[in-house]
């Protein structure tokens, strides 16, 4: 069985239906780029289940993003079985950070390398940007991620988000050769 849908909105917006998707099985997708005579070239990915992107212009008129997924496929990633968690009562702090890696390393990477450096208290590390040009030089790219920290004991300080920052800034160095840009 698979689930296929053309949405509104262009890459983006489809590009957010699959990661909701993945989210609610508490899995993650491993996007990587792919090209399509039906897509916009640069507004495509392939990821475990399937593919997303943005449709070309010469295909639809307006900005219409597609995806599809093979549930089978789907259900597999999921990494555990999804029970109800209570709501946490504690607000999220916010942050965008930028690294500037390889060519070779993808976003799924550095996200694992995260999620594994700074624990529980990462809630969510979502890329919305990447940049290739020459402030990050040749065979590099920067890589942009939204980040949320986010406790279910106790509101996080600013410090607090500052170690946990840290901590992810150094694995990814040591890991990847990234470097923190913003």
């Amino acid at each position: 069985m698979h689930l296929a849908a053309i949405v509104e909105g262009g890459w983006g917006r489809a590009k957010g239906i699959v990661e909701t998707l993945y989210s609610a099985l508490k899995a993650e997708p491993a996007f990587e780029r792919t090209s399509d005579d039906l897509l916009h070239p640069g507004k495509a990915a392939t990821f475990g289940s399937g593919f997303v992107g943005e449709l070309h212009p010469a295909v639809l008129d307006g900005v219409w993003g597609a995806f599809e997924l093979d549930l089978a496929k789907l259900l597999e990633e999921a990494r555990e079985e999804v029970r109800y968690s209570d709501v946490a009562s504690f607000p999220a702090l916010h942050q965008d950070l930028a690294f500037a890696v390889p060519e070779e390393v993808n976003a799924a990477e550095l996200i694992a390398a995260a999620h594994e450096a700074a624990g529980p208290e990462l809630r969510e590390m979502r890329p919305f940007d990447v940049y290739r040009g020459e402030q990050v030089g040749p065979g590099r790219k920067s890589v942009a991620f939204a980040v949320n920290f986010q406790s279910a004991e106790r509101t996080l300080t600013d410090e607090d988000a500052a170690a946990l920052r840290e901590k992810i800034v150094a694995a990814l160095r040591e890991r990847f050769g990234a470097e923190l840009r913003a």
